[in-house]
């Protein structure tokens, strides 16, 4: 008969679920675990509470620990996913991974439901192991649980501005959102987004950076900002961007789609707004548009803006690019022949 055997994996299971457990109770929330006989996908359902107060919030766990889950070499956390999709997926609370190492006595997360809607078929979950989503004593309630309800995170302005530095993109969007949702009141912010935008290749500037910067100069259809901005701060962000020039309104242009171009709630709206507070911006606009080596869909998002503002003045120039080539440019004058003006936002 074979010797009975306690096997090594299932202590190491128990270490992963009693480390989130110490976290937990470390911070007087409420730890529930499930009891493996009626384990469907879920280890453990936490309840947050603050200030002695529990505020009806759950997050359901499923919890992994060992060198099974972690590829060391790659830095990349693993949970499978089995036959578990529809049961994550479908429940009524929000659902988190969380993948002990034993070997650096320390843990991440990831949102499983989000992963999966944009994963559909993804056998296992892979994700990285940063600072964005570790999960200890210090970064439970500064982190993981405002995230969870979609707060703004509670660290650090030199932790936020070294997180937007970093080059994994959940640290550097971490980061991001931090500095502008909770230290928007300091010129060192702005400085930092602004020389970002002017430094890095266009692959690296996020959508969410251009309507960030748009706050400054502001447009009517801006969503509300309950940050911290000062008008000091914004008077000195206007003025770092008041130091573009027509390589940077060439760089904005790039982030305009064609399909949206310049309206309202698109990001052109905030290109648009960041575009015309940049001194002489309706001659480097003209420039542009009279580039015959420029690509043409940049020269037309450049005549949409220098229209807008100029009407009927605009139109010499308009003319400057052939009828043969766009579409949109005779339309545009069309129309200003027409209205004496135009108004991408009307």
């Amino acid at each position: 008969m074979g010797q009975l055997k306690y096997l090594k994996t299932n202590s190491t299971a128990k270490v992963g679920v009693g480390y989130i457990r110490s976290i937990v109770d470390h911070h007087n929330c409420i730890f529930q675990e499930i009891d493996t006989s009626n384990d469907l996908g879920i280890d453990a359902i936490v309840e947050i509470v603050r200030d002695e107060k529990p505020i009806s919030k759950f997050v359901a766990t499923q919890i992994k620990s060992g060198k099974s889950y972690f590829n060391k070499k790659k830095n990349v956390c693993k949970i499978p996913v089995k036959n578990h999709f529809n049961y994550w997926t479908n429940h009524p609370l929000p659902v988190y991974g969380i993948v002990h190492i034993p070997e650096f006595g320390d843990a991440y997360w990831i949102d499983i439901k989000k992963y999966l809607k944009h994963n559909p078929t993804a056998t296992v979950i892979s994700f990285e192991r940063t600072l964005a989503n570790q999960i200890n004593k210090d970064t439970f309630f500064t982190i993981f649980v405002p995230h969870v309800l979609s707060e703004v995170p509670e660290i650090s302005n030199d932790f936020a501005k070294a997180l937007f530095q970093s080059d994994k993109q959940d640290e550097f969007y971490l980061g991001l959102y931090t500095l502008y949702k909770r230290f928007a009141d300091k010129d060192d912010t702005w400085k930092l987004f602004v020389d970002y935008f002017k430094n890095k290749p266009i692959e690296y500037i996020p959508d969410f950076l251009i309507y960030i910067l748009a706050h400054l100069p502001w447009h009517p259809d801006i969503a509300y900002f309950n940050g911290t901005m000062t008008n000091e701060a914004q008077e000195y962000g206007k003025s770092e961007l008041k130091k573009f020039d027509k390589i940077e309104i060439l760089k904005l242009l790039e982030f305009i789609d064609e399909e949206n171009s310049i309206a309202r709630g698109t990001i052109g709206q905030s290109v648009e707004a960041i575009i015309s507070i940049i001194p002489n911006f309706k001659n480097y606009l003209k420039e542009i548009i009279e580039a015959a080596d420029i690509e043409l869909k940049f020269r037309e998002f450049a005549a949409v803006i220098y229209a807008y503002y100029l009407g009927t003045e605009s139109l010499s120039v308009l003319k400057t690019i052939p009828e043969s080539k766009s579409w949109l440019i005779p339309e545009l004058v069309k129309h200003i022949e027409e209205y004496e003006e135009f108004n991408p936002y009307a």
